[in-house]
Order: structure tokens, then C-alpha cells, then sequence
């Protein structure tokens, strides 16, 4: 379906703005950000670009199981924008 330099393009990008891609679970390959959440739009402002100095480095051990917090923390229904 993609072709190869755009899905590594995709990649590239998403690590470039602190995404990490998930080993395990439900949402196995699927990129998360702490900053960039459903229903949560004014995290993504403190979103940056990690210098190359910064690299992120994951652990498995400490994923996020992204299913297990939505249900736990629905989306709320009315959030204020500060």
C-alpha cells in the first residue's frame, strides 16, 4: 500500500516530534506521545522537536497500554482550553 520511502518518511517524522512506536499489546506498532492524547487538545502545545542530543530511548517494560486508559479515562466531554 505505501510505497517504502513515504511510510519511512511517515517514521521519520513521528520520532522527529517524540512519537514512539508500541511493541506489545492491542496496539502493537501504533505511535504514541505523551502530549498528543484524544479529547486532550492543549497538550499538544507543549509538543517540541527533541534535539538529536535527546534521543528517547524505549522500554518495552514501560509501554502505556493505551486500551487498558481508555477505558479506565473516557474522553472527556467538555475540557477548557487554557
Amino acid at each position: 500500500y505505501f510505497e517504502h520511502s513515504k511510510i519511512s518518511s511517515f517514521v521519520r517524522q513521528a520520532q522527529g516530534w517524540g512519537f514512539r512506536k508500541l511493541t506489545k499489546g492491542r496496539e502493537r506498532h501504533a505511535f504514541y506521545n505523551e502530549y498528543f492524547l484524544r479529547g486532550l487538545p492543549h497538550l499538544c502545545k507543549k509538543m517540541t522537536r527533541p534535539s538529536l542530543t535527546k534521543k528517547v530511548i524505549c522500554d518495552p517494560d514501560h509501554e502505556p497500554d493505551l486500551f487498558r486508559i481508555s477505558m479506565e479515562h473516557p474522553v472527556p466531554e467538555s475540557i477548557s482550553i487554557d
